[in-house]
């Protein structure tokens, strides 16, 4: 292995922590005005239950909690219901709109607090997190405001796409060493926030209603957000229902967003990547400088386990074996982007959805 192969690794390694120097919670604080939760939910009986239970203990006074149904076949709507949210059933899906947005969108009409909050069913939020996310979009009321959840994972499938996690969180920006001097127009819609005057102003989910990034759309629309993750009290599980609900949900949006992150995000991410895939493959593993390949190896491993457990819930034997994740992670990449060039569908929650994503139109 020459010196250039090492000095290569090396740099690619660097980017690394770099791209996600360090993780940012929702600073705790007190709010002042009500907060109107709207949860987004299409066959999500198994899950919404849990979330309702822990938004219902920090309710207060004007706080307002609705679950729009998105025309779900199990028992979401009595599950939300008997747990004491105001359910509304979506209207049929108009021409041009994604699920997502609309139930959103109808939700937001139907509630009238003067700080929306948009949660996943399948979030498990913080005991504060209601306080917390009303505090933050107070002070940040010209942005929108979102949490990407800590991902908790369950079996050798879900471990190995956490690298589709980690990539996430480095495109967005919000996490690198210089993200304190650098804006952001990026934003996580598991749990997203906005002053109910910035959200009407941009159009909304009206705007985004043919975008699946309808989350991205929205800081784009706005000009400005704030991101944080969930660690270690926010957190969620993405794809509990298998592989191909898995492969699926990624397929939908990691090569979206990947054309969707500035280009600088993008070829740093490309440089890490490249390196701890390859780095210890340049000195002829394991034939020719066998200690070299394996020092190299035990600091991709090092780097992976510490960076994925910023973003979830990654085994020890999810990083010795990494490999096999950075192998998961070409292979979902590519089929987003095969799946976006050749105009193709994705089944997600009973619907085809074109993998190419919408666009932003604003509204006078």
């Amino acid at each position: 292995m020459s010196q250039v192969d090492v000095g290569v690794f090396a740099v690619g390694w660097t980017i690394g922590w770099l791209l996600l120097w360090r993780v940012r919670p929702v600073p705790r604080a007190a709010r002042s005005a009500a907060v109107a939760v709207v949860v987004p939910a299409r066959n999500e009986a198994n899950a919404i239950g849990d979330l309702l239970s822990a938004l219902r203990r920090q309710l207060r006074d004007g706080d307002e909690l609705v679950v729009v149904d998105d025309h779900s076949t199990d028992e979401t709507a009595h599950v939300a219901r008997r747990l004491g949210a105001q359910v509304i059933t979506a209207p049929d899906l108009p021409a041009g709109w994604l699920g997502k947005p609309h139930a959103c969108w109808t939700g937001a009409l139907a509630t009238s607090a003067p700080t929306l909050l948009f949660v996943d069913a399948d979030v498990t939020p913080a005991a504060d997190l209601l306080d917390r996310m009303g505090a933050a979009v107070e002070s940040h009321s010209e942005s929108i405001v979102s949490v990407q959840p800590w991902h908790r994972t369950v079996g050798a499938v879900e471990q190995a796409s956490m690298l589709c996690n980690v990539t996430a969180l480095m495109g967005s920006g919000a996490f690198t060493i210089a993200a304190d001097r650098v804006s952001s127009t990026v934003a996580f819609g598991p749990v997203l926030a906005a002053d109910r005057g910035l959200y009407e102003r941009v159009g909304g989910h009206r705007a985004v209603r043919s975008m699946h990034t309808e989350d991205i759309g929205l800081a784009r629309a706005a000009g400005s957000s704030v991101v944080f993750t969930g660690r270690p009290d926010t957190t969620f599980r993405m794809y509990p229902n298998g592989a191909r609900e898995l492969l699926d949900g990624w397929t939908r949006s990691i090569a979206t967003g990947a054309r969707l992150t500035r280009w600088p995000l993008t070829l740093a991410i490309v440089c890490w990547t490249a390196a701890v895939a390859g780095g210890w493959l340049a000195g002829g593993w394991p034939t020719n400088e066998p200690a070299v390949s394996a020092t190299i190896y035990a600091l991709s491993a090092a780097q992976i386990w510490i960076l994925g457990r910023r973003a979830g819930s990654m085994h020890p034997v999810t990083a010795a074996l990494f490999p096999i994740a950075v192998l998961a992670f070409a292979f979902i990449f590519l089929r987003s982007l095969v799946t976006i060039l050749f105009g193709l569908t994705v089944p997600w929650k009973g619907r085809d959805v074109a993998a190419a994503d919408g666009s932003i139109e604003l509204v006078d």
